[in-house]
């Protein structure tokens, strides 16, 4: 069935099943009362504008808002939701509220409109599960007939998702690394059919639970189910095991179990329904689904995948070289190609520590033949090869790359090869390549560049009062943490920034090393890769976890990983503290204030804001040494002025001004500190039809503005939002209280810290005053308190493989060959027992 008509199902279904429906005042809570769960849309409706969505159809547009009115009229008339623009005529399609469906497992938004050729206008707005959808998703509109007065939208969020139950989906085997994420879906479900009526089916999902939606209500923790569409109940769907049991392997095989599934009625020695999933290696075994086996009659359904994924790390590596070639490459997991022949017209350039240029062209020879002709690399100081050029790219999980071999001739009679390796790092890095390592006989490049991005996790919690750890990725320097004689290396969300000497298994977002005598790294360990976002756990503490890191030392059937649980402290910014070893998981603790989300601020006059704890203050009168005020041009014709310190000299109290008009006095300072940024709202101001004018200001920290210049953002009837860009609350204008905090570096971002403030009142005061913040730092220790002061705060406003890698020495210069832990010495060159490079 295409997309577009299963729409057309579900609208007929719903269409069959009318009034029963109602509205509540919370209407964008949609309530899921098989499972006592409540999905908030809330956040997909903008108070600062309207969603814009731009059709196929010439001089069409609609402008749109799911939980609320339009902020902009619709042909100058209230009371709309969703308004069609078309040849610069407005017609209402969609009025507010909508009615809303839920039943089936579907959530659907229904509204209704102006009248049409055919009746009325309709739009109906499907909501779609995917846990890998952004946070500024926009609906879909399926195509429609000209003068069709039925619309079809889908809106794919995470918002729709129920909480999801997941295993590890990566697994050790003598040796050989294993991994099934890519088999994971974030949006639906495999379905496989098991009875010649088709009126049996399983729905099921690998390493983690069902995707609940239409026609898929299942029960919440299970990875495979059972549809039995003869029942029209609500037994209709069963259980057939929950996600609990890791990957195993059994006679040979790789194999999965979900377990405790309903209960068994056909064999009385059994008494919960079980699943087994048989995976079978296929190299070329591409978007393969699972093959239902039997078992049914005894209560353990048995199915067999035939599937690349199934096959290791390494023998899908071995499999990309024979098929390498063109400068592009496939990952066999997921299909997605990589293509670096943008690369191909010029020559780069890579420095060494003594400042010897190595110039490299990439899939092409370099223009001049200084070192010979068909050279892809050469030492432009000794005019000597350290490769031949071939167009042979060829994939490993991290990132693809080249090896370009029978170079020079070295004294131990090989000849040099050269690797360079191609790296999805993090936003912002920097997109020049750089010499990692370089050998007698071999020579390892590193280059963090976009064309070698498959994807990114979000660095953002999925929950109600989402934390945004964004401001904590690292695009220049990675946070080293020492213990024990130990370094960690780390970054957040994100793979590690490249490091000279830093061989680490490339892609990693924490390692593990030691220093040797010559302050060299050494013993390098991964500890894991970015692949799942920050999740929040039942204490309400933010959790960030790497997982694939290298094989487990003490349990070579698991890889190493490493979980970091973010504490919020407003008076921290600091570094992770590594806290122990457990289960072959490394555990970091960080107090910081990003964790916080946003907390409320203070006003002291003339015009100086601090942080909630009395911490750090900043002087606003600094936006105001070159202008008295600032004037700021509106999208309707209207001109205000801002200024944030003597606003009641020039506007009755108001900061921002208009004809006179004030948009009101200060209500509120918030300090968001997972975004970097400081509020100021106002409220109550001059009258405003029924109500009255109210505004907002948000300073956003910028190093390299100065002091920057306000700009609008968003304007209406009564309201006007505004944006400043400037270097005035950044850190480095804070005025501490307490002198003898030892500030520690950051990557720009707000640094609070602990003090108690002066005060210009009597002893009894500062008493109050101290008392006040020690019952505020013992009361906010528990985590449930903070989720609930954020909560009142904003009423107020293919997971990498795990295996040590070396780039070694072939004998061709037609087929790159990256051999995992050769055990052939002649093969590999190291300079010590460790591997010299782990990619």
């Amino acid at each position: 069935m295409s997309k577009f008509n299963g729409l057309l199902f579900l609208y007929s279904l719903s269409a069959v099943i009318t009034s029963a429906l109602t509205v509540n005042s919370t209407f964008c809570e949609v309530s899921d009362h098989n499972l006592s769960l409540l999905y908030k849309f809330t956040k997909l409706s903008s108070n600062k504008e309207d969603i814009i969505i731009k059709q196929d159809y010439p001089n069409e547009t609609i402008r749109m808002q799911l939980c609320s009115p339009l902020i902009k009229k619709c042909n100058n008339q209230d009371g709309y939701a969703i308004c069609l623009i078309k040849n610069n005529t407005e017609k209402g399609i969609g009025k507010f509220p909508p009615e809303i469906d839920n039943k089936y497992g579907k959530i659907l938004f229904n509204f209704i409109g102006d009248n049409c050729s055919l009746g009325k206008y309709k739009v109906h707005i499907i909501m779609q599960c995917n846990y890998a959808a952004e946070n500024n998703s926009f609906p879909e509109l399926f195509p429609h007939e000209d003068e069709q007065c039925d619309l079809f939208m889908v809106w794919t969020t995470a918002l729709a998702c129920a909480p999801r139950f997941q295993t590890n989906c990566t697994i050790v085997n003598n040796g050989y690394h294993y991994d099934l994420s890519s088999l994971t879906r974030t949006s639906n479900n495999y379905v496989i059919h098991i009875s010649e009526k088709q009126s049996l089916k399983i729905v099921l999902n690998v390493c983690q639970s069902i995707i609940r939606q239409y026609r898929a209500t299942c029960p919440i923790k299970t990875g495979a189910c059972l549809e039995d569409r003869e029942k029209s109940n609500s037994f209709r769907y069963s259980s057939l095991g929950e996600v609990q049991k890791p990957l195993f392997f059994k006679d040979g095989y790789l194999q999965i179990e979900y377990q405790d599934g309903a209960m068994c009625t056909e064999n009385i020695r059994t008494p919960h329904v079980k699943t087994t999933i048989k995976f079978v290696c296929h190299l070329e075994a591409k978007e393969t689904i699972p093959e239902y086996i039997g078992g049914r009659d005894n209560c353990h359904y048995q199915l067999i995948w035939y599937t690349a994924a199934a096959c290791s790390i390494e023998s899908l590596h071995n499999y990309s070289v024979k098929t390498a070639g063109n400068c592009s490459v496939t990952n066999p997991l997921t299909n997605f190609t990589y293509n670096l022949q943008s690369l191909m017209n010029r020559d780069y350039t890579v420095v060494n520590t003594s400042g010897i240029k190595y110039k490299f062209g990439v899939c092409k020879a370099l223009t001049d033949n200084a070192c010979g002709t068909e050279t892809g690399i050469c030492n432009s100081k000794y005019n000597t090869s350290l490769g031949q050029v071939n167009t042979n790219l060829i994939w490993q999980q991290g990132g693809p790359y080249l090896n370009y071999t029978n170079g020079k001739l070295c004294d131990n009679g090989l000849r040099h090869y050269t690797v360079i390796g191609f790296f999805c790092g993090p936003e912002g890095s920097s997109n020049q390549p750089l010499l990692m390592e370089e050998y007698p006989c071999q020579t390892v490049i590193h280059w963090n560049i976009d064309l070698a991005c498959e994807k990114r996790i979000k660095c953002v919690t999925n929950n109600d009062d989402e934390i945004n750890l964004t401001p904590l990725i690292q695009s220049t320097n990675n946070y080293i943490v020492k213990a024990n004689g130990t370094e960690f290396h780390i970054n957040i969300c994100r793979p590690l920034v490249p490091t000279r000497g830093l061989t680490c298994a490339h892609g990693s977002a924490a390692c593990k090393v030691s220093v040797n005598s010559k302050n060299e790294y050494t013993n390098e360990t991964s500890l894991g890769f970015p692949e799942d976002s920050p999740t929040l756990n039942k204490d309400l503490q933010i959790i960030l976890r790497y997982i694939g890191g290298s094989q487990c030392p003490e349990n070579p059937v698991k890889s190493i990983s490493s979980n970091f649980t973010f504490v919020c402290d407003n008076n921290n910014q600091g570094l992770p503290v590594y806290k122990t070893y457990v289960n072959c998981t490394y555990v970091f603790e960080w107090n910081t204030s990003i964790a916080c989300g946003a907390v409320i601020g203070g006003w002291t006059p003339p015009c100086i804001i601090k942080d909630g704890f009395l911490s750090y203050e900043y002087d606003l009168s600094l936006l105001y040494k070159r202008e008295q005020i600032y004037y700021v041009k509106g999208k309707q014709g209207k001109e205000y002025s801002i200024n944030i310190c003597d606003g009641e000299k020039y506007c009755n109290g108001s900061a921002v001004c208009n004809g006179g008009n004030g948009y009101g006095s200060l209500k509120s300072v918030v300090f968001d500190y997972s975004r970097d940024d400081v509020k100021l709202k106002y409220s109550n101001g001059s009258k405003c039809n029924n109500s009255s004018y109210t505004s907002e200001i948000r300073f956003i920290c910028n190093d390299s503005i100065g002091i920057g210049v306000p700009k609008l953002l968003l304007e209406s009837q009564c309201s006007a939002e505004f944006e400043w860009h400037t270097e005035v609350i950044c850190a480095k204008h804070a005025n501490s209280r307490d002198v003898d905090r030892e500030e520690v570096p950051s990557s720009g971002i707000l640094l609070v810290s602990s003090s108690h403030g002066k005060h210009a009142g009597a002893i009894a005061g500062i008493v109050l005053t101290v008392i006040a913040v020690l019952v505020a730092l013992i009361y906010f220790r528990n985590p449930e308190k903070r989720a609930c002061f954020r909560s009142w705060i904003n009423l107020l406003s293919f997971r990498r493989g795990a295996s040590r890698i070396q780039y070694c020495r072939v004998d061709t210069t037609e087929e790159a060959r990256l051999l995992f832990d050769a055990s052939d010495p002649t093969q590999c060159q190291t300079d010590s027992d460790d591997d010299l490079l782990h990619a």
